[in-house]
């Protein structure tokens, strides 16, 4: 068959997953599927993270589960945004501590992490209660050394008026990290929480997502 320009083929009619594309690879010639294509483009563009059971808090740091997303190598950039999404509930026990929210980022993916913000909400009361908070952070800076350089919002939101997870409606704490290192490979970026004295509750779901990445 004698070769044809692009765009003398006829279009494409009703696109399914399974079809293919040529793909130069590695100087050879391949095929890549429609589905396989999806995905990569997905991955390059964000990281995504979840819970699927229910987590039991305390008093102590506890590393929420489904928060953590590995940061790609070489990929986060100034702008590259990360946000964590956490359904709360603490019981009627004598909690009436400040709760903690910090952000790690570390390889670890554990509460060894280094904590890059700590946000304190508006302290409890011995009220049971269920509520959500929401993490906002973003890479101000980017860098090897102390160049990185992130900004961090979080609120916590609740049932009760001024009872609670809260003596406040809405608590809405901020935060700007210290300088630190992003380049270091296999890092990740997750949250964990803090009850404080006497605290008990659980985390029924939480979704993160890392993205804007280069």
């Amino acid at each position: 068959m004698a070769d044809a320009k692009v765009s003398a083929l006829p279009a494409a009619g009703t696109l399914t997953d399974s079809d293919l594309l040529l793909l130069i690879n590695g100087g050879g010639s391949t095929q890549l599927s429609l589905n396989a294509l999806d995905a990569y483009i997905e991955s390059r563009a964000r990281v995504n993270n979840a819970s699927v059971a229910q987590q039991s808090l305390a008093a102590t740091e506890v590393y929420l589960t489904g928060s953590d997303c590995q940061i790609p190598s070489g990929r986060v950039q100034a702008k590259s945004m990360y946000r964590c999404k956490i359904q709360i509930a603490k019981t009627s026990v004598a909690g009436v501590a400040a709760p903690i929210l910090n952000v790690k980022i570390g390889t670890a993916g554990t509460t060894a992490d280094t904590t890059r913000a700590a946000l304190t909400f508006a302290a409890q009361t011995a009220v049971a209660d269920d509520g959500f908070l929401e993490v906002f952070l973003t890479f101000r800076t980017v860098g090897s050394g102390t160049s990185a350089v992130v900004r961090v919002t979080g609120t916590l939101s609740h049932r009760l008026a001024a009872t609670g997870l809260s003596t406040a409606n809405q608590s809405i704490a901020f935060a700007t990290s210290a300088g630190f290192d992003s380049t270091v490979a296999a890092l990740k970026i997750g949250c964990t929480f803090t009850g404080g004295t006497s605290f008990t509750g659980t985390v029924d779901q939480v979704q993160a997502e890392l993205y804007n990445l280069a």
